[in-house]
């Protein structure tokens, strides 16, 4: 049933994860703010959650963080519920997963939208926007998206500035890290089997990439922006690079951070949250898939934005992302690396 959508409606989005979850709603989310003109939007998510859309829009004016980790969450459900039933909501669109989820909602006169199931091969980030638009009858087409402030632009250019890099060549942006790295139990095992590359592979890479760009006239500058605590895997990339990689460790700013990403005309990552930051952002990428699909877990951006490659396609799948060769990576990045510096409309 499409829905006639009025002025005084007041919505609750709720999606709890971390940034690359988040990141993925950002497309239904500016479908709702579109169709509900004047609606009032509150948010329930993560820590995460708020860094991520935070400052989205002067409508998104309310945020109820939830963490499942906490032992108290039983009392946090409690309140939870209570706030939303005494909420006047209009609408409430649930992009969670698990069913619990509902029993949030139960005092609350709203109506609710879930996703339904579907097909496998459609991202997840399709499926939050069909649900959108079966409520309102329209057939937006949005792809994930972010902003990025002044302040945080004057901010990634400063550190750009400190550290000699020059922003009107081309550059080349490695993301080697990803959550859990650090971590020494079956589920980390899990992650680095699906999304650790190589650090020698990514040194390969990088060297590979300075030499093709020298060869053909361009003028690259090969970046990290890392965490302090990934700062040993950063050194020893940039060392077993011959030294043709710039290591940032600045202190942690979102903001700041998804300014630096913007200002990458190439990202290599693996299946990572700053994928899909990167993505919601503009930055063209070569993104590294094993296990997971592309299809239902890459960013949902434009297909010429970025081009994911996939352990599945290689020789030795069972080796995990490993399987993927650099000589694979590198001619996917061949297709972006123009002596034009790239430029993407939002």
């Amino acid at each position: 049933m499409i829905e006639r959508i009025k002025t005084q409606d007041k919505i609750l989005v709720v999606r709890v994860g971390r940034v690359g979850d988040v990141v993925m709603i950002t497309a239904a989310l500016t479908a709702i703010l579109k169709s509900f003109e004047q609606a009032e939007i509150h948010i329930l998510t993560s820590d995460d959650g708020l860094r991520v859309l935070n400052n989205f829009n002067k409508r998104v004016t309310q945020f109820y963080l939830y963490n499942r980790k906490l032992i108290n969450t039983g009392w946090i459900k409690y309140k939870l519920k209570r706030v939303i039933g005494l909420e006047n909501y209009t609408h409430i669109f649930c992009f969670e997963t698990k069913p619990s989820y509902l029993k949030l909602f139960s005092k609350s006169q709203a109506k609710i939208h879930v996703n339904k199931d579907g097909a496998l091969d459609k991202n997840y980030a399709w499926h939050c926007l069909q649900t959108v638009n079966q409520v309102t009858g329209q057939q937006m087409n949005e792809w994930i998206s972010l902003k990025v402030n002044e302040k945080a632009v004057k901010q990634s250019g400063d550190i750009f500035i400190e550290n000699k890099i020059d922003k009107n060549v081309f550059i080349i942006g490695l993301h080697p890290s990803f959550s859990g790295l650090k971590k020494f139990n079956f589920r980390s095992q899990k992650s680095l089997h699906e999304r650790g590359w190589p650090e020698e592979n990514w040194a390969e890479l990088a060297y590979t990439l300075s030499e093709y760009a020298k060869q053909k006239g361009i003028k690259v500058h090969i970046i990290m922006d890392l965490l302090e605590e990934d700062r040993a895997l950063g050194e020893r990339i940039v060392a077993l690079s011959h030294n043709v990689v710039t290591l940032l460790i600045p202190t942690m700013n979102f903001e700041r951070y998804k300014a630096t990403l913007k200002s990458m005309d190439l990202l290599i990552t693996p299946n990572t949250g700053p994928m899909h930051v990167a993505g919601a952002l503009g930055t063209k990428m070569v993104a590294l898939f094993s296990v997971k699909s592309p299809d239902n877990s890459g960013p949902y951006i434009a297909a010429e934005q970025y081009t994911p490659l996939q352990a599945e396609d290689m020789p030795n799948p069972d080796a995990g992302l490993a399987a993927i060769t650099v000589e694979y990576v590198l001619d996917a990045c061949k297709n972006f690396i123009h002596k034009e510096k790239n430029t993407v409309e939002l």
